[in-house]
C-alpha cells in the first residue's frame, strides 16, 4: 500500500502546473507605497520645532512638553503613555490614535503636577516617583508597567487612569524605598547580579502573565513567570550563558568580561518584542544588532537569528554599511502582519522587515531618511535644530495600535510622531512579505507541507492558512484560491495577518 502521505503529496504537485500558471497570468499584488510622513505629534506645537520642554525653552515642564522621553506605550483602551525621562514621570494622552498636534496630556504619574520634574519628586525613593524613567508598558487589564532606571526597579501601577499614581508591585527591590544596584551588592564586577535584582533597567513588556525586562546594566534579559509579589525571582535568563549571577558584559563564557559576541551573551541590551508565536527579540544595543529567540520559554536561551550583523561573533556598527547594519538599536516592535520595526537609533532612523522569520538581511522599509537606506544624517540632512514631518533625530521608543499606526519617540527632537497605517497590509499568502504572491511563497509551503510540518518551526507555523495547526492540502487550496482571486470562500479573509 502506498504511503498515505506520498498520495497527499503527489496530489498537491498535481496542483503544481495550474497553481504555476495561474500565478504567472495573475501578476502582483503591490498595495500603495507605504507612508514615511508622520501625521500627528506631541511634545511640540508642530512638526518644525524641536525644543525640549516646549515652548522655548521654559524652564519648567508642562502638560504639552517632553525632555529626553525614552519609551511609549499603547493601552488596550488606546490610551498613549510616555516615559519623559529628564522630567521624571510619565505622560498619558486618552486617545493614542485620535491626538491633535501639540495636544496637552492629561495625566501624571510620577510627579505631583504638570510642572515639577525632580527626581524622585524631589525626596526620597517611594511608590509614586521616578529617576529617570525608561521603558513604558500596558498589560491586557490597564496596568502600567515602568522601568524606573536609576531606582534599579520596575514598577506596576494597576490602571493608573482609573485609580492613583501610586505603584502597586516592584521588581528588583524588596519595597518601594530601596533602590540599590543589585539589591545591595554594586554595579561593577562581573558576578554581583542576583535572580531577583536589577541595575539600570531599560525596558519592560509584558504578555498574559509573562513579564521581560531588559536588566540592561546586568547586560542581560530576565523573565518572569506571573510576578505577584515584591522582589520577585527570574525563572529564565538571556545573556549570561544561563548564569543568574552574572553581570559580565559580552559574557566569554566563563563568567568574565569580553569583546567578542555570541547567540548568548549581550552588552547593554535595551529593546524587547515578541511575536505571534512566543518568539523573543532583543535590540542588543551595544553589539550593534537585533537577536531572535526562538519559543525560548519552551526551548532555550541560545540566539537562532541575528540582524545587523553577518553571524553571531561580529558586532561592529554598520556593519555591511548602512544597508544591512545598525548603530546603537535600542526598541523593537512587532506589528499584527508580522513587520519587526528597529529603532536604530544613531543611524537617526527606524527600519522594518516585512519577513523577519525568513529574512534578516536587509530592511524592507525606512522612516527618517526620505526613503534612503544608504543614509543616516540628522533629520535627513537639516541638521540638529531644524525638523520637519519626514525627520528623525535619535529614535528611541517604538509602539503600535490595532489600527496599524506606529508610534515613533523622536528623541533628541523632543517629541512623539504618530504615522497613521504606516505600512499597507499585505496578503495574507504573501509570506515574504514582498507585495507578491508568487512562487517564492509557494516554495514556502510546499517546504513546509513536505518537511517538519506546523509548528515545528515559527516559519511553518505561519504558513498556516486556515488557522487548523496542520499544514495540509487545504492550505494549498486556499493559497491558490487567494492567489488568483476567484473562489474564496465567504468566510476567508485572504488579507488578514
Amino acid at each position: 500500500m502506498r504511503n498515505p502521505r506520498s498520495i497527499a503529496i503527489a496530489k498537491v504537485w498535481t496542483l503544481v502546473a495550474g497553481l504555476v500558471v495561474g500565478l504567472m497570468c495573475a501578476g502582483p499584488t503591490h498595495g500603495s507605497p507605504n507612508d514615511a510622513t508622520a501625521d500627528a505629534v506631541v511634545g511640540q506645537l508642530g512638526f518644525a520645532t524641536t525644543d525640549p520642554n516646549q515652548p522655548s525653552f521654559a524652564p519648567t515642564a508642562g502638560n504639552l512638553s517632553l525632555s529626553n522621553a525614552a519609551a511609549v506605550a499603547i493601552s488596550p483602551d488606546g490610551r498613549l503613555y510616555i516615559s519623559d525621562s529628564d522630567n521624571h514621570r510619565v505622560l498619558s494622552w486618552p486617545s493614542a490614535s485620535s491626538f491633535s498636534n501639540g495636544q496637552n496630556a492629561d495625566l501624571v504619574i510620577g510627579q505631583p503636577d504638570f510642572v515639577s520634574g525632580f527626581p524622585n519628586r524631589g525626596s526620597t525613593t517611594a511608590a509614586d516617583g521616578f529617576f529617570l524613567p525608561q521603558g513604558v508598558a500596558v498589560d491586557a487589564a490597564g496596568n502600567l508597567w515602568v522601568a524606573d532606571a536609576f531606582n534599579s526597579r520596575v514598577l506596576r501601577f494597576d490602571d493608573p487612569s482609573a485609580t492613583d499614581g501610586v505603584a502597586d508591585l516592584v521588581i528588583g527591590q524588596p519595597d518601594f524605598v530601596s533602590n540599590d544596584e543589585n539589591l545591595g551588592q554594586g554595579g561593577t564586577g562581573p558576578d554581583v547580579a542576583l535572580p531577583d535584582s536589577l541595575q539600570f533597567p531599560g525596558r519592560v513588556i509584558v504578555h498574559g502573565t509573562d513579564v521581560y525586562v531588559a536588566d540592561s546594566g546586568n547586560s542581560r534579559v530576565l523573565h518572569y513567570s506571573n510576578p505577584a509579589a515584591n522582589k520577585p525571582l527570574a525563572d529564565a535568563v538571556f545573556g549570561q550563558y544561563g548564569n543568574f549571577f552574572k553581570r559580565a558584559k559580552n559574557n566569554d563564557g566563563l563568567g568574565n568580561n569580553g569583546s567578542t559576541a555570541s547567540a548568548d551573551n549581550l552588552l547593554n541590551p535595551i529593546g524587547l518584542a515578541l511575536d505571534a508565536f512566543g518568539n523573543l527579540y532583543i535590540a542588543d544595543w551595544a553589539n550593534h544588532r537585533v537577536l531572535r529567540y526562538d519559543e525560548p520559554l519552551t526551548t532555550d536561551t541560545t540566539a537562532d537569528a541575528v540582524f545587523g550583523q553577518p553571524d553571531f561573533v561580529n558586532n561592529a556598527f554598520d556593519n555591511g554599511g548602512l544597508i544591512s547594519g545598525f548603530q546603537l538599536p535600542i526598541d523593537l516592535h512587532i506589528d499584527g502582519d508580522r513587520n519587526l520595526f528597529v529603532a536604530d537609533s544613531q543611524n537617526h532612523r527606524v527600519l522594518a522587515y516585512f519577513d523577519p522569520l525568513y529574512d534578516q538581511s536587509t530592511p524592507d522599509f525606512v522612516l527618517g531618511q526620505l526613503g534612503s537606506t544608504n543614509s543616516d544624517a540628522i533629520n535627513h540632512g537639516m541638521g540638529p535644530f531644524v525638523a520637519d514631518a519626514d525627520s528623525l533625530h535619535g529614535s528611541t521608543g517604538l509602539a503600535g495600535d490595532a489600527f496599524g499606526n506606529l508610534y515613533v519617540l523622536d528623541t533628541n527632537n523632543n517629541r512623539l510622531l504618530r504615522f497613521d497605517e504606516v505600512l499597507e497590509p499585505v496578503a495574507r499568502p504573501d509570506y515574504d512579505r514582498d507585495g507578491d504572491v508568487d512562487l517564492d511563497d509557494y516554495e514556502r509551503l510546499a517546504d513546509c507541507f513536505s518537511g517538519p510540518g506546523f509548528g515545528a518551526t515559527p516559519i511553518c507555523a505561519a504558513t498556516d492558512l486556515n488557522g487548523d495547526d496542520a499544514i495540509d492540502l487545504a492550505d494549498y487550496n486556499l493559497f491558490q484560491r487567494c492567489s488568483l482571486g476567484s473562489n474564496v470562500p465567504s468566510d476567508v479573509d485572504c488579507a488578514g495577518g
